[in-house]
């Protein structure tokens, strides 16, 4: 049997050519077959002030749970939902309230449960050129970078909203790198690539903080990897979701919009009047 499989070479992905280079960022990102995925991140936050060093202020924890929906073109929809729950710096414990360094304020948090975040993997067209997912091969590991600049007008308008609200636009970036074994990537049999990512994003302050147009701005640099369950996320991270987002322990089964930003979940909670109050 050894023998007869020697003699049949396992196909490999050439990750120059658009189509494989496709398939490889698939299941990079997600599972082929439709499973529910789960990429979490370990995230310190910076702020950064005019004329200031940087200050860490906070902590994050949370994932993403997605799902591949395969379309007859040969299209995909990335559909998922994710949590993230800010914690106190030294300790590492999720926190219902915080006292602002910057501002001597005690605030209460509103974690961020963003139901969609999902978009659309278009098909390599035929004799395409260049492919959409470019790789670097360095040795045993792979690397894909994305950098995504950001703006768009804010949900937040300061009119309506002065101690929440950065500007009417919402300027921000989002850069992720994504690593994985060149051997995983370019194996053309498994449905699922298993991926270490380093994920920097720069962005205003949050609403919740309180501190409008304050000059200034975050910087959140972490971490994360994919998970095939979530069980094998941090306990901590399943504890608070499976009590105050039970919906997110899975990925969504089909796509829908629009999709929600931590400031399109804030102006909702705060026009049903439900922002947290009493946090001592």
């Amino acid at each position: 049997m050894a023998a007869m499989l020697a003699a049949f070479p396992v196909e490999a992905l050439d990750l120059t050519k658009p189509a494989d280079a496709y398939k490889a960022m698939l299941r990079m990102v997600g599972d082929l077959d439709g499973k529910p995925v789960f990429k979490d991140w370990n995230v310190t936050i910076l702020a950064v002030q005019p004329g200031a060093k940087p200050l860490p202020i906070l902590r994050m924890q949370g994932y993403n749970a997605g799902r591949l929906v395969t379309k007859p073109d040969g299209s995909y929809e990335w559909v998922t939902r994710e949590v993230s729950y800010y914690q106190d710096l030294k300790t590492g414990e999720i926190i219902d309230a915080w006292t602002n360094p910057l501002t001597g304020k005690k605030v209460c948090v509103v974690h961020v449960a963003n139901d969609p975040v999902s978009n659309k993997f278009p098909a390599p067209v035929k004799d395409m050129a260049a492919p959409l997912a470019v790789f670097q091969k360095t040795g045993e590991i792979s690397s894909l970078r994305w950098d995504i600049p950001l703006a768009y007008p804010n949900v937040l308008q300061p009119a309506d909203h002065p101690e929440e609200s950065t500007g009417p636009t919402y300027l921000a970036s989002e850069h992720f790198i994504y690593f994985a074994n060149t051997a995983d990537l370019e194996s053309d049999s498994a449905r699922s690539t298993p991926t270490h990512y380093a994920w920097f994003r720069t962005g205003p302050w949050l609403p919740w903080m309180k501190m409008g147009q304050a000059p200034g701005y975050l910087i959140y640099s972490g971490q994360g990897r994919k998970y095939s369950s979530f069980d094998e996320l941090p306990a901590p991270v399943q504890a608070y979701t499976r009590k105050h987002h039970p919906s997110y322990v899975t990925a969504p089964d089909s796509y829908y919009q629009p999709n929600e930003t931590s400031w399109s979940y804030y102006a909702k909670l705060k026009t049903a009047g439900k922002l947290p109050r009493d946090c001592n």
